[in-house]
């Protein structure tokens, strides 16, 4: 019988996906797996055969809210029409008392950041490694800033463009907590499918 062999990852996995796009005799057996499982039933309930709320199961999916995404991707494009002159010595700011070499290491940085944050925006379970990087990226502009403070190498109103730096970085701090969120279990299921464990 198929349902005595099917595995709970298998029944699960039938459950999860488009009842359209399933036979109709696995879906069947894979509910009847899933109501007599005692692994299962802790999130099955074999009254309610709509299958298609074990979507609001925690964990799958979880992806952050698109407006922080599109915010990334527009401060990062922002970040690179700055960089790329600096890079050659350019800028599109005033920059009379700017150093080529401060220009030229801000434009270094500015493409590592920007590329950053379209790496988050792009796949953002890679958040936390792009978060480190983008801390440590931060923290070199600040300490070049102020080292070429002192030898007159820019001027400090110069130096509040890299305000999108500090965005960029609050964006990734934003996208990891916003991901977080989602992935937590809520303490009321909204589908009666699933079975609240707070009342155990």
């Amino acid at each position: 019988m198929i349902s005595s062999s099917m595995t709970c990852g298998r029944a699960l996995t039938i459950l999860l996906s488009d009842p359209d796009e399933r036979d109709r005799d696995e879906l069947r057996h894979a509910r009847l797996h899933a109501s007599r499982c005692p692994r299962c039933s802790s999130a099955y309930a074999p009254a309610d055969h709509g299958a298609g709320a074990l979507r609001h199961l925690p964990g799958r999916g979880v992806e952050p809210a698109t407006p922080l995404r599109v915010g990334l991707v527009v401060i990062a494009v922002t970040q690179l029409v700055f960089a790329i002159p600096w890079l050659v010595g350019r800028s599109l700011l005033p920059d009379a008392h700017v150093a080529v070499s401060h220009l030229t290491r801000d434009g270094a940085l500015g493409i590592v950041i920007a590329a950053l944050g379209f790496v988050t925006a792009w796949r953002p379970r890679y958040v936390h490694s792009t978060m480190i990087i983008g801390l440590l990226v931060f923290t070199a502009q600040i300490v070049g800033g102020l080292a070429d403070q002192q030898t007159s190498s820019v001027s400090v109103s110069f130096e509040i463009v890299h305000a999108l730096v500090v965005i960029t970085v609050f964006g990734m701090f934003g996208v990891a907590a916003n991901m977080a969120r989602r992935a937590t279990p809520q303490a009321q299921p909204r589908s009666p499918v699933l079975r609240s464990r707070a009342l155990r």
